[in-house]
């Protein structure tokens, strides 16, 4: 007898009509069957800046953001740990492609985080008008986050 577990959940922090549309639910799971919550945090500091992010699984649509708003996927990882969730970005002109979170060897990425107040491990990106930052997490005696370019738009 073969089981197959293939359980993997994903939240997407929308409004209300986004969540209507994508049929996601309005509430977080807090945790996950068998790994830590994965969370990659995406803020805007450009006005209409649309987004689009799917996993091999997920399809999370268009979602437009605007300067200070955010945009988050909380998700658990699925049983091989090889997840990944990738983003089409289009601002103005211009537009990029890449992977906000793909793990690395059966790890974390390297510009993750795991939470020591929360168990969850978290990635945070910032779009600006030159490109995309990725935040370094403050270390021992730190108090504030780096941001790092990442990439610039195609």
């Amino acid at each position: 007898m073969i089981i197959s577990l293939n359980y993997q959940f994903v939240y997407a922090d929308a409004a209300a009509e986004d969540l209507q549309m994508m049929n996601m639910p309005k509430g977080k799971i807090n945790g996950c069957l068998y790994n830590k919550l994965h969370i990659v945090m995406i803020d805007s500091r450009v006005n209409n800046l649309r987004l689009h992010c799917k996993s091999g699984d997920d399809d999370l649509g268009d979602v437009w953001r605007n300067a200070g708003e955010e945009f988050s996927i909380s998700f658990c990882l699925n049983i091989w740990k090889t997840t990944l969730y990738f983003c089409h970005f289009y601002w103005e002109s211009k537009q990029k492609v890449f992977d906000v979170y793909a793990m690395e060897r059966g790890n974390d990425p390297d510009y993750c985080y795991t939470s020591q107040f929360f168990g969850q491990v978290e990635c945070r990106w910032m779009v600006k008008d030159d490109g995309f930052y990725i935040a370094r997490y403050p270390g021992p005696g730190q108090t504030s986050l780096t941001w790092i370019k990442r990439f610039d738009w195609d």
